[in-house]
């Protein structure tokens, strides 16, 4: 009822938004009322979209999956029941065999804001990233990331003898290789479902942002330490997936308000990520939840796994992926790594939503064609 709910409210408020609306869009996403990713790039976003374009761009924002389950986001979008969605690509990791390729690159490079940055400016702008979400009907339209990665868990852990059995819900990738590296027994839950895994104990810990202490799955209550190995943030996914029909649909000066909005709307989310995981960390070291770090041999468990090739990474890429040529793709990304690690170099700590805005009018959406963008 809650996603329902959402819905009705969105529904409204782009109903509302202004009598010059010559039509109104659907926006799916399978993610939960809460979360920082629904409030801050989907419903804040639509609310935006409606008023920079005088209500011409009116999206309804359907939470919770209650339009499309999340493994059939990106097929619900091209297939014209939503008009944009938000999907992950690991869900469909047969169809978008770049996108997962790539997922495990965070690794080497642990920060979400380059993350989310160098991975949307790669799908967005590189032929082979463009094409791999273009093929299966929709178009990459900006990306995310969410913090790092730490262990959540039931009780304290520190040390890698610790980590020996545990029940660790992982979110596939190189982090469940990590886990079989470090010896524990990787459980598969949705994010959704993390909560009722460790009420009940069949879970004793998750890898995720801390973020998930008080937003997302909630797990204040049933945690009981957090260890602050930095792993890989997640950013294997696109916020703003679009119909292809609904893009060519729009004028260019459509196109360019999506972008300019979604300019301002990705730079509040990886913002408010940040502070949010930060903040649910502090409020859980109040609370008396341990915050706990890694001892050395967890630590250097980590590093040497990491510096050994991320689980094979380039092995998985070739034989779980099809990709031919690994390492020319890993390079081809660095390169878009290396430009935004260089650009966010130049701005104070912490980031501010004015300069990542500009920061990405000027070096992502700013000089893409929108007469020609996802259509030619």
């Amino acid at each position: 009822m809650k996603s329902l709910s959402i819905f009705a409210l969105a529904g409204t408020t782009a109903l509302t938004m202004g009598t010059a609306a010559t039509a109104q869009q659907v926006f799916s996403t399978w993610l939960e009322p809460n979360h920082v990713i629904t409030r801050e790039g989907h419903l804040q976003w639509a609310e935006d979209l409606a008023a920079a374009s005088n209500g011409e761009i009116n999206f309804e924002v359907i939470v919770g999956g209650a339009l499309i389950p999340a493994a059939s986001t990106m097929q619900g979008v091209a297939d014209g029941l939503a008009q944009a969605g938000f999907h992950t690509a690991t869900y469909t990791p047969s169809d978008l065999p770049v996108s997962n390729a790539l997922a495990d690159m965070g690794f080497i490079t642990p920060d979400p804001f380059i993350m989310a940055f160098a991975y949307s400016d790669f799908m967005m702008n590189e032929k082979v990233g463009l094409e791999d979400w273009r093929s299966q009907g929709v178009l990459f339209g900006g990306g995310y990331a969410v913090p790092e990665y730490n262990f959540i868990c039931r009780e304290p852990v520190s040390t890698l003898e610790d980590m020996q059995g545990l029940r660790v819900r992982m979110p596939g990738g190189g982090w469940a290789r990590f886990g079989q590296e470090i010896g524990v027994v990787g459980v598969n839950v949705p994010s959704t479902e993390i909560y009722l895994a460790f009420e009940s104990g069949s879970v004793d810990c998750t890898a995720s942002d801390t973020s998930h202490l008080t937003g997302g799955a909630t797990l204040m209550e049933v945690s009981g330490g957090v260890t602050t190995l930095a792993m890989s943030p997640f950013y294997a996914g696109v916020t703003w997936a679009y119909n292809i029909d609904f893009w060519t649909g729009l004028t260019a000066e459509q196109r360019r308000t999506v972008f300019d909005v979604s300019a301002e709307s990705l730079a509040r989310l990886q913002v408010a990520y940040s502070r949010e995981a930060l903040e649910a960390r502090d409020m859980a070291e109040a609370a008396g939840i341990p915050i706990v770090e890694p001892d050395a041999s967890l630590q250097n468990a980590y590093d040497t796994w990491v510096a050994e090739g991320v689980g094979d990474m380039a092995g998985i890429a070739t034989s779980a992926h099809g990709i031919e040529d690994p390492e020319a793709l890993f390079a081809s990304f660095q390169g878009y790594v290396d430009k935004w690690e260089g650009l966010l170099s130049e701005l104070e700590q912490p980031y501010t939503e004015e300069a990542l805005t500009v920061l990405l009018q000027e070096h992502l959406y700013g000089p893409i064609d929108v007469e020609t963008w996802g259509l030619e």
